[in-house]
């Protein structure tokens, strides 16, 4: 059995608007338009990064055709930007049969200020209200960041050799 999300992680950001929080970073939900945005984001993560991200090594042409396949139309994306504009994370939630799938990444000087933890609740709040009744997230089980973040919002994780999943349930959209 799943925890459920009541979306109750304290969701602080309303689907479909920007807000900012704390740490001054604002959130905002993306479309074709910030392809670039979102390109340039990921080829400025360290090597290593990009390998926590994807799950395997990645180069730019190939961060360059992931990003050209986002199918906003159906699945969606959200970015953090700091006080002077630059994109320090973005989140892509994708919509399956089997629930809405999760991964993010955050700028590495950006870190440890709560953006992961508010890209998750954007998701966790858009798919809740998409009607998914299941949040989640592969990782490699070195990526401490994402294991921790799982943890903190309660989500269920198993773990292999190979990968890592949490999930966590949704509760139903209220209206």
């Amino acid at each position: 059995m799943h925890k459920s999300m009541s979306c109750g992680v304290k969701l602080r950001v309303p689907p479909r608007q920007a807000q900012s929080f704390e740490s001054g970073v604002l959130l905002a939900q993306l479309g074709p338009a910030h392809r670039t945005l979102i390109a340039g984001h990921l080829k400025d993560l360290p090597a290593n990064d990009r390998r926590l991200r994807f799950g395997h090594a990645i180069g730019n042409e190939s961060i360059s055709s992931y990003v050209r396949t986002l199918r906003f139309a159906r699945d969606a994306a959200f970015g953090a930007f700091d006080e002077g504009g630059r994109m320090v994370g973005f989140g892509h939630l994708a919509f399956g049969a089997e629930g809405a799938e999760f991964a993010l990444s955050v700028a590495p000087e950006a870190r440890r200020r709560g953006i992961g933890q508010a890209l998750l609740e954007r998701a966790a709040m858009h798919a809740r209200n998409r009607g998914h009744g299941l949040l989640l997230m592969l990782y490699l089980p070195e990526n401490g960041a994402l294991a921790a973040l799982a943890q903190r919002a309660g989500m269920q994780v198993v773990c292999d050799p190979l990968e890592c999943r949490a999930y966590i349930g949704l509760t139903p959209p209220t209206a």
